[in-house]
């Protein structure tokens, strides 16, 4: 990627990432709290996430554009990372651990907060950023000082701060005959041993970084058990599948809305009745690229009901 070393001012990077002209308003300073919503949501698994998002609009769009040109311009993708990255998925993440005999899984706690400000510069210096368009790019970036779950640019600017230690995790699985691979915050590690040793190792490596495991979210999987990597089941020699409590959930949603109509189904979800279709569908979608024959045969019920 050439093109940053090339923006010498504020201006270039104006030009090279369509950015509109109100943006130097926003570039030249910090974010503060004038400038920032900030709400929790619950998290699917229990526990609250803390969420930011632009109270002005200029501001967000200012932010898809950077996300844009970094993504496209900037960030050269990791092999072994899955998540942020085009052409690349949870799929294709679980995919590489396919009929893996031993697994392990390290999530690192508070991802994005725990990379903070002066990590986003460096690794833009990394890539050939004056220390003046690091400075503007990281402005708009973070807020109080890291990365800020909600941002646009978080999950982009996460690979290019975590390059150099996907490198080193890559190396380390190679010496151990490991396939590694990373989706944002979940590290998985599998082949024909993978035990307390190595989860040492890593542990030390993200320490190290800056980065803190999550304790209660590490997990070994051994084959004869149900092995689930990014939300799929790995543990068949022919092919991913969904887990079949989620493939039993969403036989569930489409009988009863079959049965009783889709606003009755949603009011029992707690939902909004297009916000539950819509869901729906996009649980069916997302199942035909694991599973087609089924999805199709679930398609099928969805238009009926519809």
């Amino acid at each position: 990627m050439e093109i940053l070393p090339r923006i010498r001012s504020i201006k270039n990077l104006m030009t090279a990432a369509s950015l509109p002209e109100a943006s130097a308003v926003w570039l030249n300073r910090p974010l503060d709290a004038n400038d920032v919503h900030v709400h929790t949501t619950r998290k699917p698994k229990g526990g609250y996430r803390t969420v930011c998002s632009p109270l002005d609009e200029g501001l967000l769009r200012l932010q898809k554009r950077l996300k844009e040109f970094i993504d496209r311009e900037v960030l050269d993708p990791h092999p072994n990372v899955h998540g942020y990255t085009r052409g690349r998925g949870a799929t294709s993440n679980a995919l590489a651990h396919l009929n893996a005999r031993a697994i392990l899984t390290v999530d690192i706690k508070d991802f994005f907060p725990s990379i903070d400000r002066e990590q986003v510069e460096a690794a833009l210096h990394t890539h050939g950023a004056k220390p003046i368009i690091a400075e503007v790019i990281t402005n708009v970036s973070t807020f109080r000082d890291s990365l800020a779950t909600g941002f646009p640019a978080s999950p982009v600017l996460s690979n290019l701060v975590f390059r150099p230690l996907d490198d080193e995790f890559a190396t380390f699985a190679a010496e151990r005959e490991l396939v590694y691979t990373r989706y944002a915050d979940d590290l998985t590690f599998s082949g024909a041993r993978v035990g307390d040793e190595e989860l040492q190792r890593i542990t030390d490596m993200l320490l190290a970084a800056g980065f803190e495991p999550n304790r209660r979210k590490v997990r070994f999987q051994r084959r004869g058990h149900m092995q689930v990597v990014t939300g799929l089941t790995i543990g068949h020699s022919d092919r991913l599948r969904l887990p079949k409590a989620r493939k039993k959930n969403l036989r569930q949603d489409l009988y009863f809305a079959g049965k009783n109509g889709f606003a009755s189904q949603a009011r029992y979800r707690n939902a909004d009745e297009q916000e539950f279709r819509e869901q729906l569908l996009g649980r069916i979608n997302y199942l035909m690229g694991v599973e087609p024959e089924l999805a199709l045969q679930m398609r099928r019920e969805f238009e009926a009901i519809d």
